[in-house]
């Protein structure tokens, strides 16, 4: 089916918006509460996600990260703003048409096994018996399910969860994903299967937004992160990462607190000993005029370093800086 959803997604639309937010609010008020108590758990939050883009959504606990999932899916409704799938209102029959979710605590009924809890959610999506045969069968196939397909739900790992949900999140080949913490519960095999699969619906021209705390696993899908603080967007796409190239590492002779403070903006010094800087680097491109400048300043420099800032390393500085 991946094949046929290439099909119907690229060609000269294919960097059109899948998902748009404009000034999306959320805040929950306490029955019989003052509104010095509701919470506001996001805050005017806009953004866009294109075909065939995978953007990481993170942030600390309590971010809003699973609410504007909820809020993209249809599944609660905003205090303020609006969302559109594809086109078309959150929580309209074509929205739901055109995409899949998969939420972080997935929950099936447990009398019943994989294989009927798929073919129920596909007669929902309303495919033909022929359609549901050949969907249950891809996903089974598609998702490593062989062994535990005709089982019991309740006798499920959370591993095997995991899969059955995002078995049902595919099943109707959506334009879009919206993933809640995909790989809880699987092995490392499971998370190496997840990320291929992932990456074929990416270039087959699917948008997927995954929510996650793997930040490594994150880093080998996307340079594209969405970082939320308090109900907020702090940042969105690669800026994340290009708001701060790396540290640049300086040996010295000697003087290095003099010579930082004779030769240097404040806010490039991160830190300085007598025999090192390290330096804020926002474009590699600034690195040789840095150098050449404490050459001239009369820096004896033993050794140049760039170091490059992970993902994990820009979600600490983030966070620290929405507590600022």
């Amino acid at each position: 089916m991946l094949q046929v959803a290439n099909e119907r997604i690229t060609g000269s639309n294919a960097q059109a918006t899948v998902v748009e937010c404009r000034y999306l609010t959320k805040v929950y008020e306490k029955l019989l509460a003052s509104h010095k108590r509701a919470v506001r758990a996001l805050n005017g939050v806009s953004l866009s996600v294109r075909r065939g883009q995978i953007v990481g959504l993170i942030g600390p606990n309590g971010a809003g990260k699973s609410t504007l999932l909820n809020l993209i899916a249809g599944l609660i409704f905003p205090t303020d703003g609006e969302v559109t799938v594809c086109g078309h209102p959150a929580r309209s029959v074509q929205a739901h048409r055109s995409l899949g979710y998969m939420p972080e605590h997935p929950v099936f009924l447990g009398g019943y096994s994989a294989r009927a809890t798929l073919r129920y959610h596909a007669a929902l999506l309303g495919l033909s018996r022929a359609a549901i045969a050949r969907q249950v069968d891809e996903s089974v196939q598609r998702l490593q399910m062989q062994e535990f397909v005709d089982r019991p739900c309740a006798d499920f790992s959370q591993g095997m969860k995991q899969r059955l949900a995002l078995g049902v999140a595919m099943l109707n080949d959506p334009q879009l994903l919206l993933l809640d913490e995909p790989s809880n519960g699987l092995d490392p095999v499971g998370i190496i299967q997840l990320r291929d699969l992932l990456k074929k619906l990416r270039d087959a021209g699917a948008a997927i937004v995954i929510s996650s705390h793997r930040l490594g696993e994150l880093e080998k899908l996307t340079s594209d992160y969405m970082f939320m603080h308090h109900g907020e967007i702090i940042t969105f796409g690669d800026k994340a990462v290009a708001s701060q190239a790396g540290r640049l590492l300086v040996g010295l002779e000697s003087g290095g607190p003099r010579l930082a403070e004779a030769l240097l903006p404040t806010s490039k010094v991160l830190e300085a000993s007598e025999t090192e800087l390290a330096l804020a680097v926002d474009d590699p491109a600034e690195v040789p005029d840095i150098v050449a400048k404490l050459a001239r300043g009369g820096a004896r420099i033993t050794s140049v370093m760039l170091q490059h800032e992970d993902i994990e390393e820009t979600f600490l500085r983030l966070c620290n800086e929405g507590k600022q």
